[in-house]
């Protein structure tokens, strides 16, 4: 079977719980058949829900991709830790007297840390220091000392206070959800764990869902369980007929297999990915840029997109830009890449294309 993906862009998958971010990518890519793919932000095994999986040459995006504000979905319970901060770990410490916090203070507490704040990364991180990964120390036991860091916690909402059923023969203890909105490089376990030190108790966090990523929703993720079915599907449709009709798939066949599994897999193009203004060049500049030449333009073309960015911002140096150029047998209007402005002297720009050029 041919490989299915030689456009560029974005599939948009909702991992499942216990598989690793690297396992749940490079599975899809086998499904698809994709010739690369990366990712922007992994989640832990036990974590589930989005992930921006960038198809073939997309992978150029993936710092971009990576900075966008994240949503998530928190389950929480208090009276214990761990040493990694969630269920995979193993207990700690516990508090062993009956909790006895109010709905409103644990609401309170939670909601104490909206806003920008410093966080303290977990051991068990892939974050390096001094050319180590802290996860990797962890597990041999070893436990050094973090650098705080900034990050910021726009959004809380929907906090939800769960009380042990006082008639159950199991000992329970009070689970809390919530979601919240965070900036990259936030960890949401590192919160968790704040929480239950605020309150006194301890805190492990006993599921994480990501909900969005930039504006990017789950809603509109496929699992990768649902990708194969729906893909073997299709190919065993195409093996019927090919069997019933005596014959091998023509190009035509092949192409509108691809188009099939792009739509199987809510496959969106890294023109639409962007949030890049777009402008015109004509065929000639367009050439230049595809050599590595700068091109020089006017102001004028720039003056409507100065206008319509937001509080009047000024068309500047360094800034990108998707450019289009009219095809000369159908006259429609093509992506082609992206350019940078790389000088401005008085009503001249100067642009020259950017590390993602067709």
């Amino acid at each position: 079977m041919e490989k299915n993906f030689t456009k560029d862009g974005l599939i948009l998958l909702n991992k499942s719980k216990g598989v690793s971010s690297f396992g749940a990518i490079n599975h899809l890519k086998k499904v698809i058949k994709a010739k690369k793919v990366g990712h922007a932000g992994t989640l832990d095994p036990m974590a589930e829900g989005l992930m921006i999986v960038m198809i073939n040459e997309a992978t150029k995006f993936s710092d971009n991709l990576m900075k966008k504000d994240k949503e998530y979905y928190v389950e929480m319970e208090l009276g214990y830790k761990t040493d990694t901060y969630d269920l995979e770990g193993t207990v700690i410490a516990k508090y062993d007297s009956e909790i006895n916090i109010s709905d409103s203070e644990i609401i309170q507490a939670v909601n104490s840390f909206k806003g920008k704040i410093k966080q303290v990364p977990p051991m068990y991180s892939a974050i390096k220091i001094e050319g180590q990964k802290l996860y990797d120390l962890a597990r041999k036991g070893i436990e050094v000392e973090r650098a705080e860091r900034n990050v910021e916690i726009s959004e809380i909402r929907e906090i939800k206070v769960m009380h042990p059923d006082k008639n159950s023969e199991y000992a329970q203890n009070i689970k809390i959800s919530f979601y919240a909105k965070v900036s990259s490089g936030t960890y949401i376990r590192s919160l968790v764990y704040d929480i239950g030190e605020k309150l006194g108790v301890f805190a492990t966090m006993t599921r994480l869902v990501r909900t969005k990523i930039g504006r990017f929703e789950i809603e509109d993720a496929i699992t990768l369980e649902k990708a194969k079915a729906e893909i073997d599907k299709l190919k065993n449709l195409i093996e019927s007929k090919r069997e019933n009709e005596s014959f091998w798939a023509t190009k035509s066949d092949s192409d509108t297999r691809a188009e099939k599994i792009r739509e199987i897999v809510c496959f969106v193009e890294i023109e639409y990915v962007l949030d890049y203004y777009g402008i015109n060049v004509s065929n000639v500049k367009y050439g230049k840029l595809k050599n590595g030449m700068t091109v020089i333009d006017t102001f004028k073309k720039f003056e409507n997109i100065s206008k319509e960015a937001s509080k009047g911002a000024n068309v500047r140096e360094n800034q990108k830009f998707k450019i289009y150029v009219r095809n000369k047998n159908t006259n429609a209007r093509e992506f082609k890449g992206i350019v940078k402005i790389v000088n401005i002297r008085g009503d001249r720009i100067y642009l020259k294309r950017d590390k993602y050029f067709l």
